[in-house]
């Protein structure tokens, strides 16, 4: 239940005290449209008159009445929402436990909680984790995975287009549900936590000032006389869930953050040299076991370093590189309890292996910038600790001409734990992976590194990056400004580069694919959503317009594709001919500060701040019935050639300099291009056999079945047939800078013997019906080149949980093989899995 009276008593609390306090001054305040609250219906007027009694201290006992004048207050328009978990269904079997091919239906209510009527943005899409996929067919509809919602409480469910809809006016306290159907997939386990969410808040706060992202549930203004809402546009997120069916090991979970918190141009725009950036770090100590591996965590103590030319005792050392074409501008700030010290020891030395020294030397020889605790203040940091505090600050007096130059900086620090100075503790900054710990092998460094280069970069500035061993890099591009210029990139990254240049930076995102599609076959997939970030690199307010325009090959993006351009309460929808885009009539009503949206007039964010001011906008992109898979081969004629790629969707923002609305690349030069790439699917599986003799005949001579192909093998009993699985990352990799890049997380593999049928698998079955299974595995020979864990099943339907066995009967032997790949796959990373049977 949403408890609405703590919002109200707070925003009523200040008005109340100031009307008080006019009433005692006798001001004659005209108190101009306050929120009073959410319940309150907009456009009420309240008038108060204040009357008072008062005495002459020379006549008392003769009170005196005073009368002030009247003054009006008129409610504004105040927009809220929430959304709320209400409930799972199982429509396959109503009333049954969840098992393997379910369609579950998560519905969800979406109230109402401001004080005037609102329309909702409600999108097409819900996000899910565990073994299901938002698909299967919901009563009235033709669509596999397509969302409903009902706005006369589930009597009448319609279905939401695939660019999402906006609905009528919904009253106060109204509702309107919607509900997301879900399949769980086939190889789910008795257990597994099947998530499903709806809207994109952090921590699905409700009724929160909505940061542009695709897949939003939020507020739009119904456009009455009350005016736009004074809080704006508002969302919120719920999800659901629903189930299917270690020694202690003590350490310091150490991580370190930075973020580049200040950039100053020091009032030049027209050069870099002086330009000063600033970072600040703080040092996280677990409370919990955030790696899973059975870790009790304990508090974080220092190792032994030099300081001041001698052994000290030991010191936690947090450690700032100064970054190449950079000098030390001023002298670093350290949280109470905390020393700055200093190096010139080259940084390919470990930073721990350094000599540091309390006294600052010339700022150009300086190397690294340490902190370390003062020992008689702070012994150690405890779990559950987090120190902010410190800062230092570079000057770019290498950063010649007018750029781009890029600042790298990342961060480090080294300590031991509490009760184990030999369990040494390093953590290098970007991401929120404590100690550097390897979640590939489940093991933290025992040797430092010099801490100075990462291959990735932290693309948010909000130590987001994807987990590393090695941190990732705080990554600043510095540009003499033009009069009007613009960036556009990924969401938070609009100086993003891509493999050329900053207008090919990309964000990769795959749509979701249901079970059991086949290589060869085509898909028509949900709208796909998409964040961006636009910035204004110029030094005078401008108006940004939005429009996506074709790729470098026309053919890379599928006729039909039709694609939505949106801020805030506007959007534009084009489709994609194979050549051009063309305006969708009817798909951009609306305005932003007087801009009306049309056909010739593109999504536009008015008023962008100078300087850097930045801003958000969606993008969706619906690719058409017939998209064939990323992972798939394509016929080209009498050639038949790997499809394995995405489908990019460029969107141009632009300065109008003519102002006719269109985006004229010759005269609107201040541009910038971001692909938005769509996948349909990105991790490819590749089946192949061979045969080997086992115990059975010799291969014919000349014959091609020892080698692994795709083509049929003819094995005779004894011989042994060896299966392998390439899976492949097809997508693209990091390149550049800032780009979103799709890693494969989670992967399992499952090969069932028994699921037969036509084309199935079944060589865990009885064919023949000669009282044995036809072929029987061969023990240890199951394998992935890399990390995995591999688990085996018996029986038939096999979902007996066995071990690594062999026999000639279904209970007896393996009839299904689970491979769970250990950590992520990366974009362009091959890896295989391969087992045997016998032929009995």
């Amino acid at each position: 239940m949403v408890n609405r009276n703590k919002p109200i008593n707070r925003q009523i609390q200040p008005y109340q005290c100031l009307i008080a306090t006019a009433l005692l001054t006798g001001s004659f305040f005209q108190f101009i449209a306050p929120v009073l609250a959410e319940g309150t219906t907009a456009g009420i007027s309240i008038s108060n008159t204040a009357t008072a009694t008062y005495e002459d201290p020379n006549a008392p006992g003769s009170p005196i009445n005073s009368t002030s004048n009247t003054v009006t207050v008129t409610v504004a328009e105040v927009a809220g929402i929430t959304v709320t978990g209400s409930g799972i269904t199982n429509q396959t079997t109503p009333g049954g436990s969840t098992n393997p091919g379910d369609t579950l239906v998560y519905t969800y209510t979406v109230t109402n909680v401001g004080n005037d009527l609102t329309k909702f943005q409600i999108p097409n899409l819900a996000t899910t984790t565990g073994p299901a996929t938002v698909s299967g067919l919901l009563p009235g509809s033709t669509t596999s995975g397509n969302l409903q919602y009902s706005t006369d409480g589930g009597t009448t469910w319609i279905n939401i287009p695939a660019g999402g809809l906006t609905t009528g006016a919904i009253a106060v306290n109204g509702t309107v549900l919607v509900r997301v159907p879900v399949t769980v997939q086939a190889g789910a386990q008795t257990g597994d936590t099947i998530t499903v969410r709806l809207g994109q808040t952090p921590g699905d706060a409700q009724n929160q000032p909505r940061i542009a992202d695709g897949g939003d549930v939020y507020t739009v203004d119904n456009g009455n006389a009350a005016g736009a809402p004074v809080n704006g546009v508002r969302e919120a997120s719920a999800t659901q869930q629903i189930k299917v069916g270690n020694t202690a090991k003590t350490r310091a979970l150490a991580t370190i953050l930075k973020t580049r918190t200040a950039y100053d141009n020091a009032g030049t725009s027209g050069t870099l040299t002086d330009d000063l950036l600033t970072y600040g770090l703080s040092l996280r100590v677990e409370s919990n076991d955030v790696t899973n591996t059975g870790i009790t965590p304990a508090a974080l103590t220092g190792t032994n370093i030099t300081v001041d030319f001698q052994p000290s005792s030991p010191h936690i050392l947090v450690s700032d590189a100064i970054p190449v074409n950079t000098v030390l501008k001023s002298v670093p700030i350290a949280p109470a309890g905390w020393k700055v010290v200093y190096t010139t020891t080259s940084t390919s030395t470990n930073a721990e292996a350094a000599t540091w020294t309390t006294v600052q030397p010339a700022l150009n020889l300086i190397t690294r910038v340490g902190f370390i605790n003062d020992t008689t203040v702070v012994s150690s940091v405890a779990t559950g600790t987090t120190v902010n505090g410190f800062s230092i600050q570079v000057q770019a007096t290498g950063a010649t001409g007018n750029g781009p130059v890029t600042i790298n900086n990342i961060a480090q620090v080294v300590g031991t734990t509490v009760g184990n100075p030999n369990t040494k503790v390093y953590d290098n900054s970007g991401d929120q992976n404590p100690g550097n710990f390897n979640s590939t092998n489940s093991t933290f460094p025992t040797t430092p590194d010099p801490g100075i280069t990462s291959a990735t970069t932290d693309t948010q500035n909000n130590n987001t990056a994807a987990n590393s061993t090695t941190g990732s890099l705080n990554a600043t591009i510095l540009l003499v400004p033009s009069t009007i210029s613009l960036l556009n990139g990924p969401n938070g990254v609009p100086d993003a580069v891509g493999p050329t240049n900053n207008n090919d930076d990309f964000t990769n995102k795959s749509a979701l694919i249901p079970p059991n599609v086949a290589p060869g076959s085509t898909v028509n997939p949900a709208a796909v959503s998409f964040t961006n970030t636009v910035q204004n690199t110029g030094i005078a307010a401008a108006n940004i317009s939005l429009v996506p325009t074709p790729p470098a090959n026309l053919g890379d993006l599928p006729a039909g594709t039709v694609v939505t351009v949106s801020y805030q309460g506007l959007s534009a929808a084009y489709s994609y001919n194979g050549t051009i885009f063309i305006f969708v009539p009817g798909s951009g009503a609306g305005t932003v500060g007087g801009n009306l949206i049309s056909a010739t007039n593109p999504v536009r964010i008015d008023a962008v701040p100078a300087n850097g001011g930045k801003a958000n906008y969606g993008v969706s992109v619906d690719l058409p019935a017939g998209t064939p898979l990323s992972t798939d081969t394509i016929a080209q004629g009498a050639t038949v050639t790997t499809l394995e790629r995405g489908f990019p969707t460029p969107i141009t923002a632009f300065i109008d300099t003519d102002n006719n609305g269109l985006f004229d690349k010759l005269v609107d030069t201040a541009n910038n291009t971001s692909i938005d790439r769509v996948y349909t699917g990105f991790l490819q599986l590749l089946k192949e056999s061979r045969v080997l003799q086992g115990t059975g005949p010799a291969l014919p001579a000349g014959s091609t079945d020892g080698t692994f192909s795709v083509t049929p093998k003819k094995p005779a009993p004894g011989n042994i047939i060896e299966y392998r699985i390439t899976y492949k990352n097809i997508s693209s990799p990091q390149v550049g800078t800032g780009n979103v890049i799709l890693s494969a997380d989670k992967i399992v593999i499952t090969e069932d013997g028994t699921v037969g049928g036509s084309g199935g698998n079944n060589w865990a079955l009885d064919n023949d019906n000669n009282s044995q299974i036809d072929t029987s595995n061969i023990v240890s020979s199951a394998k992935d080149s890399g990390t995995s864990t591999i688990q085996f099943f018996n029986g038939n339907p096999a979902t007996n949980s066995g071990n690594d066995q062999t026999g000639t009967t279904a209970n007896t032997d393996v009839t299904k093989y689970v491979n769970a790949v250990t950590g992520q796959v990366a974009p362009g990373i091959q890896r295989t899995f391969i087992f045997q049977r016998k032929v009995n």
